[in-house]
């Protein structure tokens, strides 16, 4: 027993070491189609996915792949497909190791990836008989592994692992996110398989790359959300527009940008320019990265130490005749430009450098200098030339600069006596609404702004599409119960209560005498019936020139409707859209001289909407819906309107769906109608009754969703 028990505990421990030993298993093997051809095979694994090692060849057509210290643990190893490229996926396991071989119809390429647990081996047909990774005189071992020759193996994964990287086909783009260094946002983009240089344009807070003629799959279009990340970067956008890919970066704040293409991925990094009113009056911190060099000086000329930091920097360093004293300095192993720095801090001294030459001199008498510079070119812009420039606004609306420039209500205006204005003292505008066109005459510097300013303005706006569903359910009951009776009774020339000519009609009586002779006309002297009788019974007495008639009428009505109304508008950014539906009632109003006109009421069902496109790509909405109808049973001098209103302001995601509403209403109704006294005895007293009962529900829901269409391209087709 306790041999037997050793053993089981040495082969667990065994178990165990293989397992840790082990990098996976492969699971399962699923097949997906992309474009241009293209298909993409993912072997799952159940932990350790690892790249493999592999070659291919072209007679047969196979792709083999050698996964290491990888097992398979598959229902089926052997799969079949019907497929213009992949014909047949072998998987077997020996010697620590799995082979996965791809039967091909053409000769083919590949690539390899890791996703997670998977590994994605996209496969493609061979551009050119050259780009093969191996030639046709290297087979495949035949299956099973274990079969194979060591050598064979080792020597075509080596030969083979440089030349495959250049069959790599057109591999998806992928855009990757990640935070920096000083909380800079770092966008990385597969560009690999894309022809050319993109062109850069920079539009308010976005930033745009297209690349042209570089069409983009649909499956492969992403749209990021990084705010989270506490970056200049809120969201990353990557869609096809007509042939071209475009990549939109939409950022917040003031930012920077730099870019470079490395491994066939272009790095674009966003950094957060400083910003100086919220810095203040704090220290900026400098960097030195000069030659390093050591003084030990006492007592010393500060033109000495200049002209020595001149030699040891290799800089010209040209010091005022203001620049004058002495000073003890001692220093060792620091940067050059940080001992100029200490010096000219010490001697209250400021500096100005062009190229390679460094202009020392007091702080005082370099801000005088740049005052007069300053003031010599306020001069020139003044009584300089004024330039004329026209700007035709592509999606603006040349109307809305007439607040942004403060013009009257003229078509021009002059900034004179105006300072909250872009314009100098001397500028003018006009505006020209049948053209679009905005015209500028003013300084060079001042019409560069407006180039800037309109770039920035001038953008096309984002769309939203407002789709709302109105619902309104409906469901009623009613029920009414309602008697007829009469009697008349006639001897000789005297006649006893009324007439009921139905009761003649029904009874099938054989006293025609006093049919033909007109003696009896008969109505009820108690009527209170419902629409239409159920039954009825007539009893006539000829001998006794006597009738006695009862109807009973029962009506009992069920009705359950549902009214849905879909009103969809399509507007821009910031722009109110409204859209109505319904009638206009007519009725007469007197005004106080006493006469009369025709005024209109609206009822109707309308919608307005007020959106708002956030950073983060969500949707601010003020809406208001109403929902009126005709109330045809009010009596007033106008008429009465039922009116279902909601007003509401709330924030929803792109192409989630807000629900207002809820309003539930409730009728219930009792009448009765009845002889007085007659109609309160018990039991008999209901022969004299009309009764009625009513129960109404209502109940209306409003469901609103919001969709953000893209700039160009969408406008809908039916």
């Amino acid at each position: 027993m306790k041999i037997k028990t050793i053993t089981i505990m040495s082969a667990l421990g065994l178990g165990l070491l293989c397992q840790n030993v082990w990098a996976g298993n492969i699971t399962g093997i699923n097949v997906s189609s992309l474009p241009n051809k293209q298909k993409v095979i993912k072997i799952k694994f159940d932990h350790g996915a690892v790249l493999p090692s592999g070659f291919t060849t072209d007679a047969p057509a196979r792709i083999a792949l050698d996964f290491a210290d990888t097992g398979v643990s598959m229902a089926q190893n052997e799969l079949e497909y019907s497929d213009a490229l992949l014909k047949q996926i072998e998987a077997v396991q020996s010697a620590g190791r799995s082979r996965v071989v791809l039967s091909l119809n053409k000769s083919g390429q590949y690539n390899a990836e890791v996703k997670g647990q998977e590994v994605w081996i996209y496969v493609q047909e061979s551009k050119t008989a050259t780009a093969a990774p191996l030639t046709s005189t290297v087979t495949p071992p035949p299956l099973p592994i274990a079969t194979i020759n060591e050598q064979v193996i080792t020597q075509s994964s080596a030969s083979t692992g440089a030349v495959s990287t250049s069959a790599i086909p057109t591999a998806p783009i992928s855009v990757d996110f990640r935070k920096g260094r000083n909380n800079s946002g770092i966008v990385s983009v597969n560009v690999s398989s894309l022809q050319g240089t993109p062109s850069v344009k920079r539009q308010g807070d976005r930033l745009i790359f297209t690349y042209k003629n570089n069409p983009l799959p649909t499956e492969q279009q992403r749209n990021l959300d990084v705010a989270d990340f506490s970056t200049p970067v809120r969201t990353v956008q990557l869609r096809r527009l007509g042939n071209d890919t475009e990549l939109t970066l939409r950022m917040q704040g003031n930012w920077a940008y730099t870019q470079r293409t490395t491994g066939g991925n272009q790095i674009i990094e966003v950094s957060a320019n400083t910003d100086v009113a919220a810095s203040g009056l704090k220290t900026n911190t400098k960097s030195f990265n000069g030659r390093r060099v050591s003084l030990d000086f006492q007592d010393v000329d500060v033109r000495t130490i200049l002209q020595i930091l001149a030699k040891e920097s290799g800089m010209n360093i040209v010091a005022s005749d203001s620049v004058q004293g002495k000073m003890t300095i001692s220093l060792k192993d620091v940067p050059w430009d940080q001992a100029l720095d200490l010096v000219m801090q010490s001697r209250n001294l400021d500096s100005r450098r062009e190229g390679n030459i460094i202009n020392v001199a007091p702080r005082d008498e370099l801000l005088a200098r740049d005052k007069s510079v300053l003031q010599a070119q306020n001069e020139i812009d003044t009584l300089g030339p004024l330039l004329s420039q026209t700007f035709q606004l592509k999606y603006k609306n040349v109307e809305e600069f007439r607040k942004i420039l403060k013009l009257e209500d003229g078509s021009s205006s002059s900034s004179n006596g105006n300072s909250n204005t872009i314009l100098s003292a001397r500028g003018s505008a006009l505006i020209d609404p049948a053209t679009n066109t905005l015209i500028i005459t003013d300084i060079a510097s001042v019409v560069k702004k407006f180039e800037r300013l309109i770039a920035q303005l001038d953008v096309p706006a984002q769309q939203v599409m407002i789709e709302a569903r109105i619902v309104e359910a409906t469901d009623s009951f009613s029920r009414e119960l309602g008697v007829k009776f009469g009697f008349h009774k006639s001897s000789g020339s005297n006649h006893w209560g009324s007439n009921w000519s139905d009761a003649i009609n029904n009874s099938n009586t054989a006293n025609n005498a006093s049919n033909s002779t007109g003696l009896f006309n008969l109505n009820p002297n108690v009527n209170l019936p419902a629409s239409a009788a159920t039954s009825s019974i007539a009893l006539v007495h000829s001998f006794a020139s006597g009738a006695l008639g009862l109807e009973l009428s029962a009506s009992q009505a069920e009705g359950k409707t549902k009214i849905i109304s879909s009103p969809r508008v399509l507007t821009q950014d910031r722009k109110e859209a409204s859209i109505e539906s319904g009638t206009e009632i007519p009725y007469q109003e007197a005004s106080s001289s006493g006469a009369t006109s025709i005024s209109f009421k609206k009822a109707v069902m309308s919608l307005k909407v007020l959106p708002q496109i956030t950073p983060d790509g969500n949707i601010i909405m003020d809406v208001k819906v109403n929902k009126d109808s005709p109330d045809y049973t009010c009596t007033a001098s106008e008429p009465c309107i039922n009116t279902k209103s909601v007003d509401t302001r709330a924030m929803v995601e792109n192409g989630g769906t807000l629900i207002l509403g809820g309003i539930y209403q409730e009728e219930n109704a009792n009448s009765q109608d009845k002889v007085p006294l007659l109609g309160d005895i018990p039991v008999i007293g209901n022969l004299f009754k009309y009764q009625k009962k009513s129960q109404t529900r209502n109940e209306l829901l409003i469901f609103i969703t919001p969709r953000i269409m893209n700039t160009t391209g969408s406008a809908l087709r039916y």
